[in-house]
């Protein structure tokens, strides 16, 4: 009997350790063991086959899209909208995941022919991400900011364009704190495999009982100041920017239309935030702006005025902006775009069109810009 009791004894603690994955590299006393442990016990996390978690490793974009969609228990939701990415197809071993996270949102693809499945994720990537999942009542940016000061030795290093961003995920509780740098943001650090695991857990423990609907309903456009955009069209969450749009751009060198050349690059960004007239953020001010003269035209004293029609791609993420055409140099940041277009006409014939660094210059767009307003995707 005594020996019974021992066999079955052994076959329980054989069978709950089953539920268990014994990560070769994993001690109990890890900051992070019991989240991972759970998530695992759950299938809601992913080790290797050599029964490592790596916690220390730097977390995929691949791993997060598999680690979302488990913990919102969205793996068998239909598929809405099928994307081709020329580096993720039905092959990956994430594809499911991957497909699923972009229909719902919840990750955005690089481009529309990249998704970039091994790249790393900063704290500030994934942070946005839970934000925008999560339904939140709004705070004002003080009440960010006072969030912030209170729990983040590193505040003054968080940018001002993140901070209500982060003050949410604090007051969400969503934020992965790792000591002994608890009290550091750290939002432009990538995220470990550990951090990962917390992040999710936390997710999980507001999110219970998500369907896909509900994140849907729960995404919502980003608010902001900033040069406002008449006339936009809007089909659901996709906001059209029309042709002929002017928009305030800061050069970085120097471009001219007698002395630049088809093919130069050059660096821009937005002198101010795009938005619409219900203030719904159409293009940052912190995008990066790639140029690339496509033609010159030179001044011709009496005749004509020079011009330069060059295309600005979003350096974040790869997409075509559009092709525009550059007018002339204005020192003015405040003057609203609608404004503009009796500014550019009063150009004086023959007048070569030069910027310098650091100067501004309204352009002109050639045609529509399509952004999604939840996801503040370039679309084309």
């Amino acid at each position: 009997m005594k020996k019974l009791i021992i066999l079955i004894f052994l076959f329980l603690s054989y069978v709950n350790a089953s539920h268990a994955m014994d990560y070769y590299d994993l001690k109990p006393g890890f900051w992070a063991y019991m989240d991972i442990e759970n998530l695992t016990d759950n299938n809601l996390i992913i080790g290797y086959p050599n029964h490592k978690f790596e916690p220390e490793k730097y977390a995929t974009r691949a791993e997060y899209a598999a680690a979302v969609i488990k913990v919102l228990n969205q793996e068998e939701i239909p598929i809405e909208t099928m994307y081709s990415f020329d580096d993720a197809d039905a092959n990956h071993w994430a594809w499911k995941y991957i497909i699923r996270a972009v229909n719902l949102d919840i990750i955005k693809p690089a481009d529309n022919s990249h998704f970039y499945p091994e790249d790393y994720v900063t704290r500030s990537e994934i942070i946005t991400f839970l934000v925008n999942i999560l339904k939140s009542e709004d705070i004002t940016k003080q009440e960010a900011i006072t969030a912030l000061q209170n729990a983040y030795t590193d505040f003054d290093d968080i940018p001002d364009w993140f901070k209500v961003t982060a003050g949410k995920a604090e007051v969400l509780n969503v934020i992965a704190k790792e000591p002994p740098r608890e009290n550091y943001l750290d939002y432009d650090k990538y995220v470990t495999r550990a951090q990962l695991a917390v992040f999710m857990a936390n997710l999980k423990r507001t999110t219970d009982g998500y369907t896909a609907e509900k994140i849907k309903e729960e995404k919502s456009p980003k608010i902001a100041e900033g040069i406002t955009i008449e006339n936009v069209l809007y089909d659901e969450d996709v906001a059209t920017i029309p042709a002929k749009s002017v928009l305030p751009v800061m050069i970085s060198g120097q471009i001219s239309s007698n002395e630049s050349y088809p093919g130069e690059m050059f660096q821009a960004r937005f002198a101010n935030n795009i938005v619409d007239e219900e203030h719904h953020l159409l293009l940052s001010k912190d995008i990066i702006l790639i140029g690339k003269i496509l033609d010159t035209t030179q001044s011709k004293y009496f005749l004509r005025n020079g011009e330069l029609i060059f295309e600005l791609s979003a350096a974040n993420n790869k997409n075509l902006l559009t092709r525009i055409l550059g007018y002339a140099e204005c020192e003015t940041t405040n003057i609203e775009a609608n404004k503009l277009k009796k500014a550019v006409k009063t150009v004086v014939k023959g007048r070569n069109f030069k910027v310098k660094d650091g100067q501004i210059i309204y352009i002109k767009l050639l045609k529509p810009i399509r952004v999604n307003i939840v996801t503040n995707q370039v679309l084309d």
